[in-house]
């Protein structure tokens, strides 16, 4: 019986601190967004980029050390390996458990939006990076070399090829 309070006490520890690690995490990619939308330097970016690099490492750790616990706890609980049947076993046995595997829960839905918030910004500059350059790039236009190939302006005639609108 004592182990299994170990077991429990170390749960409550790992799971208090794979919810600190979400919520850095989350904010680290919003963050990251924010530095992205503002036009932040490379530097800066990059700073960003290494903090939630050492935090999902830190993650990942805890993440396997909490999988490892429950593994125990279920072997020795004779506990089915599933999300329903463990978060049922502490709601009857411990609720602090079980409202911290809530918490989980929530904090990595609010990560996964925030992720999902980022490569939609991402993919929405990508896009209009494109479209600028397809607009400002003469050749993209008319499909016609204005240059070429040893860099010398070429003279054309590209009014029967512009827009008639």
């Amino acid at each position: 019986m004592n182990s299994i309070n170990n077991n429990l006490e170390a749960i409550k520890n790992v799971l208090k601190e794979e919810n600190n690690s979400l919520i850095e995490l989350k904010k680290s990619f919003y963050d990251l967004r924010e530095s992205l939308v503002k036009k932040a330097s490379v530097e800066e970016i990059n700073s960003t980029l290494l903090t939630i690099e050492k935090l999902a490492t830190n993650f990942k750790k805890v993440e396997g050390l909490r999988a490892q616990l429950i593994s125990t706890i279920c072997l020795e609980e004779n506990i089915q390996s599933k999300l329903e049947s463990i978060i049922d076993y502490f709601s009857k046995n411990d609720y602090e458990i079980a409202l911290l595997f809530s918490e989980l829960v929530k904090n990595l839905k609010e990560l996964v939006s925030e992720i999902d918030l980022l490569s939609n910004i991402i993919s929405f500059q990508s896009n209009l990076n494109n479209f600028i350059y397809q607009i400002l790039n003469p050749e993209s236009i008319t499909n016609s070399k204005t240059y070429s190939q040893k860099g010398s302006k070429m003279n054309k005639d590209l009014t029967s090829r512009s827009w008639r609108g």
